[in-house]
């Protein structure tokens, strides 16, 4: 307690960045790949304006590139709002309407418009808004007692 996923995933990272992190359909990645991709990505979404209180939908299959867009996000002080891709197209503009993300990644390929940013830390500096316990990191949209989705901010 008291310590934010960033800083959590940067001491896993100091313990083991040879060690596998991710393994996904015949890929891995291990948490120094996972933590270099991360950082570009979590540049690239800075210099888009993502920060704190910024929510970012992540609509993409289950891959390495999940994970590291998920945690790309949250390094750049963000709160990821998970979208299924199996969702039908009504829940997802429903899901969509009323967590107003700032952006949407839903293609793998727009990862790779990352590849440019520095992958070294990334620090409070770096952030539009230094991370704080009290922001949002995901937001889980559930079924609701209405068969609405509801969303659900968890810090």
């Amino acid at each position: 307690r008291g310590v934010s996923l960033p800083v959590l995933f940067a001491v896993q990272v100091e313990r083991s960045a040879d060690a596998v992190a991710v393994v996904c359909g015949g890929r891995s990645l291990t948490y120094g790949e996972l933590d270099r991709w991360s950082n570009r990505v979590a540049r690239w979404l800075m210099g888009r304006g993502v920060g704190a209180e910024s929510f970012v939908g992540v609509m993409l299959p289950r891959s390495v590139e999940l994970v590291v867009a998920l945690l790309g996000v949250v390094k750049a002080g963000g709160a990821y709002v998970p979208v299924d891709v199996e969702y039908p197209a009504e829940r997802v503009a429903q899901i969509l309407g009323d967590a107003r993300p700032v952006l949407v990644i839903d293609d793998v390929s727009v990862l790779s418009e990352a590849d440019g940013f520095a992958d070294g830390p990334v620090s409070d500096s770096d952030r539009l808004v230094p991370v704080s316990l009290s922001h949002p990191v995901y937001v889980i949209f559930t079924s609701g007692s209405t068969g609405r989705p509801k969303g659900v901010v968890v810090e």
